[in-house]
């Protein structure tokens, strides 16, 4: 059975997502497996593993979400409304699953709301820690996945599925490699210089002098990684003075009275896609209450809209 609900404020969507009270994958009848099938997505667990498995080593897992055109799934923040894909491992004693390494989302304007996530095909990569004192039990790694996730258009679907992957010990594990380096690409990188960010009233002003020459005038968006900061699809404004990038964002009217606020900036128009769907511009600033450094780092173009993305994370107590 499938449960559609409109698209709508994140209360509403939460309170959908409660009321669909039967799982929502469609999986072969059976063992799990690697991959989940639904009309929306197709879903598949893969690993990389280039040198094998053994003791003291970190090895990759991740869901890959391949979507049906239009259709798309959350980041860590969704936005005004969704629900970010959540990962539950099952894993060998000796073995630990790390968080998701999230890929950069890009913006999805849904009427006056706006939320963030990912369209067309993406990893969300997990690292396993294999530790010093493993002890295998025969010649494959098992992995066992319960995601949960929801896949939105005008409507959106909770679904669900279990996941099994068999991973070898021996020999490499590398089928997937150019996905996970795509996924890897597009995470946040720390660059060199100083940020600053400050409260003014019901606004949040933010400085990045020192960018890459390459995004130097270009119209740039940011994520805040905390739900519910800033007022996701408001106008904002933001300015160039030479090599000095400012930005004036306005506060959510019900933000937390104090909150940890991480933020990530990206291009809006300088992505060049090539053969490989590269662009120039992923950076990070590392947390800090007002300052952080930043590096240029190449990153794959978002799927809504073919842009280069820089990240910032920046820590603010909001008072």
């Amino acid at each position: 059975m499938t449960t559609l609900f409109s698209l709508s404020r994140r209360l509403l969507c939460w309170a959908g997502w409660a009321l669909g009270t039967l799982p929502l994958w469609a999986q072969t009848q059976g063992a799990p497996g690697a991959v989940v099938r639904t009309e929306q997505v197709r879903a598949e667990l893969i690993a990389l593993a280039p040198q094998g498995v053994a003791p003291g080593r970190t090895v990759w897992a991740g869901l890959q979400i391949t979507h049906q055109p239009d259709w798309h799934t959350y980041w860590k923040n969704s936005g005004d409304s969704g629900q970010p894909t959540s990962l539950s491992w099952t894993l060998p004693a000796g073995v630990t699953a790390g968080d998701i390494a999230w890929p950069l989302p890009s913006k999805i304007p849904v009427g006056n709301l706006a939320n963030y996530g990912y369209g067309d095909t993406v990893v969300l990569p997990v690292p396993l820690t294999i530790s010093p004192t493993f002890k295998p039990d025969g010649a494959n790694l098992t992995l066992t996945l319960q995601a949960s996730w929801l896949v939105c258009k005008q409507e959106c679907v909770p679904q669900d599925g279990q996941f099994t992957l068999a991973l070898p010990l021996q020999g490499s594990t590398a089928l997937h490699s150019a996905a996970f380096e795509t996924a890897f690409q597009a995470q946040p990188k720390a660059l060199p210089g100083q940020s600053q960010i400050s409260l003014d009233g019901h606004f949040l002003e933010v400085v990045v002098p020192g960018l890459p020459a390459t995004l130097r005038g270009q119209t740039l968006e940011f994520f805040p990684e905390t739900p519910e900061v800033i007022e996701t699809a408001a106008p904002w404004t933001q300015a160039w003075q030479g090599e000095r990038w400012s930005a004036r964002v306005p506060l959510a009217r019900h933000r937390s009275a104090s909150i940890r606020l991480p933020l990530l900036a990206g291009s809006a128009s300088t992505c060049k896609t090539g053969a490989a769907g590269e662009a120039n511009g992923l950076a990070e600033v590392g947390h800090s209450p007002r300052t952080g450094a930043w590096v240029a780092n190449p990153r794959r173009c978002p799927w809504t809209d073919p842009t280069s993305t820089i990240g910032m994370t920046v820590g603010l107590a909001l008072r």
